[in-house]
């Protein structure tokens, strides 16, 4: 956003420059009549621009009008619009603005008054005529000199104190795009960051829980239990900090927490967990998939049941696809709550895969389905992504 917008400004900016360094030779006076000779070195000009060049008025008021005119527009736009018009001292602002209007004129004036043009003038034939016709119908008539209002520089100076005014508007306008954007960014940053963290206490909740269950009936287990309990612990406070991890990763850190679970089922419960492709050169968000193999172990397991869980990660064709099918028990929905981490990590796929993945759950009386497919992205292209997800 902020290069597109600098791009936008500059393209602005020099279409605004061509336009000033054109303009006067539209708006501005000069001697229309006058003949470009092959020794002028302007001749190669176009007709009007060596017309132009050749009138000793128009030089002098055009390099006047280039120097003025364009300190008053950085003079307006840097410090009269953000010190002065900005603290709503709005008479005085326009007193200045009036006072260089006035200056920039009479400069103007002075220069047609004393230049070589305007003295052939009063010397020809042709105004001493139109003098003599003049006094003979008005003989109180006073010979004044050249217009002060002339038309072509009030309009120039006109035309930037309105440019000036404008792209302020414009910058202030891209300026609070940017912080929108900018606040957009953080409140997406503080959301994920807080999704992320309802993860972990709810993952150590439950694994604490297994190993109480364990320690309460003396198992040899347990210390088996802590140890994989700390691998995962590390994952989630080290790695999962990352943006992303390689699927490898996550896939390790699934395969630890199905271990330790497993040390308190029955052998009623079947557990099934395949992988399929090439998970080291993938990456994926941490702690996205977890919440499904929670799920399935918090409502799929009874103790006087046979119960099924089956996951699978595949990858192919640049797809990640994640399956999760367990049995269910109706009165362990009821009585364990709904699972905020599914509708949690619902969430953080809205905001770190929009349009990139694809989740159906499907549930029947007595299973339960999960199936997401996320694009994959290579370890460069997933930093990219996420990096993207939050300029």
């Amino acid at each position: 956003m902020k290069k597109t917008n600098k791009t936008v400004q500059v393209i602005l900016a020099v279409i605004a420059w061509v336009c000033f360094l054109w303009l006067p030779f539209i708006l501005f006076p000069f001697n229309r009549d006058v003949i470009v000779s092959k020794t002028d070195w302007f001749y190669f000009l176009p007709e009007n621009l060596g017309k132009a060049l050749k009138s000793d008025r128009f030089v002098y008021s055009y390099i006047v009008t280039i120097i003025l005119v364009t300190n008053f527009y950085y003079f307006n736009k840097g410090y009269l619009i953000p010190r002065i018009l900005a603290h709503k001292k709005t008479i005085l602002y326009i007193a200045i603005v009036t006072a260089c209007f006035f200056l920039y004129l009479t400069i103007l004036y002075y220069i047609t008054l004393y230049s070589r043009e305007h003295r052939e003038w009063l010397n020809s034939t042709e105004f001493k005529t139109f003098l003599k016709q003049v006094l003979a119908k008005n003989p109180g008539y006073v010979l004044t000199g050249p217009r002060y209002f002339s038309t072509g520089p009030m309009a120039l100076f006109l035309l930037t104190f309105v440019v000036g005014l404008g792209s302020n508007i414009v910058n202030q306008w891209f300026s609070a795009e940017e912080k929108k954007e900018e606040i957009t960014k953080q409140q997406l940053q503080t959301e994920l960051s807080f999704l992320k963290s309802q993860v972990n206490p709810h993952f150590l909740f439950n694994s604490l829980n297994s190993i109480y269950s364990l320690s309460l009936a003396n198992s040899q287990q347990t210390a088996y239990a802590v140890m994989k309990l700390s691998r995962i612990m590390r994952y989630t406070l080290e790695d999962a900090n990352n943006n992303t991890v390689s699927l490898s990763q996550e896939i390790e850190f699934i395969k630890n927490y199905i271990e330790m679970q497993k040390i308190r089922l029955t052998e009623n419960v079947y557990i099934k967990f395949i992988t399929e492709g090439d998970t080291d050169n993938i990456h994926i968000a941490p702690l996205l998939l977890i919440p499904f193999i929670e799920n399935a172990f918090k409502y799929g397991i009874s103790t006087h049941h046979e119960s099924v869980i089956c996951a699978s990660i595949i990858v192919a064709d640049k797809q990640i696809t994640f399956s999760c099918t367990n049995t269910i028990f109706p009165n362990l929905q009821k009585n364990k709550g709904t699972g905020t981490g599914i509708s949690n990590t619902t969430r953080r796929l809205e905001l770190l895969y929009p349009g990139k993945h694809k989740l159906t759950i499907a549930e029947s009386p007595d299973k339960y389905n999960v199936t997401l497919a996320i694009q994959a992205s290579t370890p460069n292209l997933a930093e990219n992504d996420m990096a993207n997800l939050l300029k």
